[in-house]
């Protein structure tokens, strides 16, 4: 009995939370987002740039 307690405390402490999983895939949406919209304003700028050289 004790050794059956034993492995099932252990194997918790090894296997990876939920909470841990979910933190680990907000953080991975929240990088992707990051670039997604650091790539977008960088083109945004130069269309408007562009937009401007040929207004004048």
């Amino acid at each position: 009995m004790l050794k059956a307690a034993r492995l099932k405390a252990e194997a918790k402490k090894i296997a990876p939370g939920i909470k841990e999983v979910s933190l680990v895939l907000v953080a991975i949406l929240v990088f992707l987002l990051a670039c997604y919209a650091f790539f977008y304003l960088n083109l945004s700028e130069e269309d408007d740039l562009g937009l401007e050289k040929d207004g004048n």
